[in-house]
């Protein structure tokens, strides 16, 4: 059978005017009719401020897109960065963002039921100088029956200065900190 478009959308909108008619005559057996709910917007990066012409592309470092917990038989995880999204809003000359994270984890030989928690750090460098970074949680079930879980973290508490052009870059990676055994680096003297 072939329905024309104008014959859909007459049917739709039948529907839709019926089905407001009906919610119209409903009452609350009060006598009454019931005040509407008062929704307030929520003042967040994304609602406030103006979309930028820029909103810099994140990137992940080499080495920081998988994580192993263990090895061979030793197995306990596989976690790995499948994608990562950003948004960006300018307010009173500051850049507003919120960067994503999004992958799996697949419990691994060892595994015990449980959760762990995946270390997520995301930095902005701005002309080759850190302008914020920010080491994160996201907690993941391991559990070897589950099988592999998915995840997501999202940092919405950056603010940094809008830069004069192009010049920054975002990063996003696991990050277990310094490797262990490693020395920190000698500081300059005064």
């Amino acid at each position: 059978m072939h329905m024309s478009l104008v014959s859909k959308s007459s049917t739709l909108a039948g529907v839709v005017a019926a089905g407001l008619l009906t919610a119209a005559c409903s009452t609350s057996g009060t006598g009454t009719p019931a005040a509407p709910p008062v929704v307030r917007p929520v003042q967040t990066a994304e609602s406030a401020g103006v979309v930028p012409d820029y909103c810099p592309q994140v990137s992940l470092r080499e080495g920081t897109a998988i994580l192993r917990r263990g090895a061979g038989d030793n197995l306990q995880y596989i976690a790995s960065i499948a994608s990562t999204t950003r948004s960006c809003r300018v307010k009173d000359g500051q850049l507003y963002m919120e960067i994503g994270v999004a992958g799996r984890l697949v419990p691994g030989l060892s595994a015990k039921p449980g959760t762990t928690q995946l270390p997520i750090r995301i930095a902005i460098v701005d002309a080759g100088k850190v302008a914020y970074s920010k080491l994160g949680q996201v907690s993941v079930s391991t559990d070897p029956a589950g099988g592999p879980q998915s995840f997501s973290y999202v940092d919405r508490a950056i603010r940094i200065p809008v830069p004069a052009g192009k010049t920054l870059v975002v990063f996003a990676g696991f990050d277990e900190g310094a490797p262990a055994g490693a020395k920190p680096a000698a500081q300059p003297r005064s």
